[in-house]
């Protein structure tokens, strides 16, 4: 994907955290047609593959960084103008690791960006997160939020809904399994969810850090209409045209397995996850959105036929 530049992106050096998953490789790909300077911290640099396609890109420069070294941080904070966090974990290893993830890293990094008189700072959070949530993961997202505007008050703060495109977590997920099993399991049926393209945030990131023009802190964006889990599967069998068995299973009865499942290095599902999927993950109006950026949702179903239509 190339987006075109927009406002004073040309002019800008950007340190890049959690830039390695699905949404930082979209970003970083973006970034890079724009012949900007990014500096991209990444554990174990040195032997992970997915890096060596950046090895003869002169344009971006890799760090390896352990997420509680904040001197590297420091050190690179007096190079650049811009800071983008990605960072964000979907179930925790060890105990406290949504904590030093999602809050108190957003934390650290607005105190720095502070110090060190950062121009624009955009962190991904997500979609729905509260400090009143029965979820870990949405509590601390939403403390991490609260602490960086504390610490950096003219932050901004993206949180998508769902993010899809070639290669999420979710889509992607559910078609690799469709191939291989006759039954999909459906967890809470009806609950809603407003998928946004990855391409979509990428362009709502880079507008963020190149116009100085937009006003609020705090950006909710999903895509034009809101779906039942339900629905995104029935529309996923569809485009790729084939049918399978959807099997409804109630969250509050998963937590069980969950919470034994959530005991392996890398779990199918986990209780907090079970939780989340409890309430929907829409858009209710309470801050700007795609239109505060000037952006048109891109259509979940033509976006999803070009990667699944068999």
């Amino acid at each position: 994907m190339k987006v075109k530049s927009v406002g004073s992106i040309k002019n800008k050096k950007i340190l890049i955290l959690g830039g390695t998953g699905f949404l930082g490789n979209k970003l970083i790909s973006s970034l890079l047609n724009d012949n900007l300077q990014i500096y991209l911290l990444a554990r174990n640099s040195r032997t992970r593959k997915d890096l060596q396609k950046y090895n003869s890109n002169i344009n971006i420069k890799i760090f390896d960084w352990i997420g509680t070294d904040s001197k590297i941080i420091e050190k690179i904070l007096k190079e650049v103008n811009c800071v983008i966090n990605l960072c964000g974990i979907l179930y925790e290893n060890r105990a406290g690791d949504f904590d030093r993830v999602h809050s108190e890293l957003p934390s650290l990094l607005g105190e720095l960006c502070l110090k060190n008189n950062i121009e624009t700072f955009v962190h991904v959070s997500a979609l729905g997160v509260s400090e009143f949530s029965d979820s870990k993961y949405s509590r601390s997202k939403a403390i991490g939020d609260k602490r960086l505007l504390e610490n950096f008050p003219k932050a901004k703060i993206l949180r998508p809904s769902l993010l899809f495109g070639k290669g999420d977590n979710f889509f992607g997920q559910f078609s690799k399994m469709s191939s291989i099993s006759p039954a999909l399991p459906l967890i809470s049926k009806n609950t809603k969810f407003q998928p946004i393209f990855v391409d979509d945030v990428v362009l709502a990131i880079i507008k963020l850090i190149s116009k100085k023009d937009i006003k609020g802190n705090i950006f909710e964006i999903g895509g034009k209409f809101a779906y039942t889990f339900e629905e995104l599967l029935k529309i996923l069998l569809d485009i790729k045209n084939i049918k399978r068995l959807l099997i409804p299973l109630s969250p509050n009865l998963m937590i069980f397995p969950a919470f034994f499942l959530q005991l392996l290095p890398k779990p199918p599902f986990t209780v907090d996850q079970m939780k989340l999927l409890r309430k929907d993950n829409i858009l209710n109006g309470k801050h700007p959105g795609l239109e505060a950026l000037d952006i048109k949702a891109t259509s979940m179903k033509k976006e999803l036929t070009k990667i699944y239509k068999n």
